[in-house]
């Protein structure tokens, strides 16, 4: 109606208003299948996590992934590329921001404290533990599949997960060094790749341990677990 009463006053004017309507609507559509490419996007991202960290690289097909996240081939090209690069988004999005979390807490910390050690074993583990209390489900991938990265012996995996850690391996070594007096470079390199190890094997089986100790053990409570991980750490990374 309003339409009808202005195109008889001024032609002219529902002229450009037509005009304009034409003008953004490309624009909408544009900005409705980028949010949905997004989504898809997302989408493989999450589902490829959660198949990889429970049955492995090796054991996951595209098309099982395609499937999961009701998308097609041709999304995980468009994507992606290749699985390789669907494996590497996918631990860029996990590793991501525990990485960046590490390295945040470690450039907090006075390495001429009488703390500092545990203060770094901390920031280290900490990130990962933090993941837990936001989302135990997100947690449960994140160590899962960190796990099988470290235990996996394709050169590929490999390559992908040590991609993600060479500035948090420099700062952490160059932060050992200094808290620890006299600790060669090389024994810091060691230390760390000690304190990985055993982070990502004691998640990894935490939950076996219910089994293990005939249900004597409650491994419903992170924070035990936490706990007792960096006593172990401190102790053992104390020695020189």
């Amino acid at each position: 109606m309003i339409l009808i009463v202005i195109e008889a006053s001024n032609p002219l004017l529902i002229k450009r208003m037509f005009d304009l309507i034409l003008f953004f609507m490309p624009l909408s559509l544009e900005s409705l299948n980028k949010t949905a490419l997004n989504s898809t996007r997302d989408r493989l991202i999450e589902v490829s996590g959660e198949l990889f960290a429970e049955r492995g690289f090796d054991s996951v097909s595209l098309r099982m992934i395609t499937e999961t996240a009701n998308a097609n081939l041709a999304a995980v090209n468009y994507h992606f590329g290749s699985k390789e690069e669907l494996i590497l988004a996918v631990v860029e999005d996990i590793v991501g921001p525990v990485n960046e979390k590490r390295l945040e807490q470690l450039g907090g910390i006075d390495s001429n404290s009488t703390n500092s050690l545990k203060a770094i074993i901390h920031a280290f583990i900490d990130p990962v533990f933090d993941v837990t209390s936001a989302d135990a489900g997100a947690d449960n991938k994140y160590y899962k599949l960190i796990s099988r990265c470290i235990a996996s012996r394709d050169e590929r995996v490999s390559s992908i997960i040590i991609k993600q850690f060479p500035e948090v391996l420099a700062k952490f070594v160059s932060s050992l060094t200094r808290a620890i007096p006299g600790l060669s470079s090389d024994s810091a390199h060691l230390k760390v790749m000690f304190m990985a190890g055993a982070l990502a094997h004691s998640l990894f089986h935490y939950e076996n341990l219910l089994l293990v100790s005939g249900g004597s053990l409650d491994p419903s409570s992170p924070n035990v677990l936490k706990s007792e991980l960096v006593s172990f750490l401190t102790a053992g990374m104390s020695s020189n």
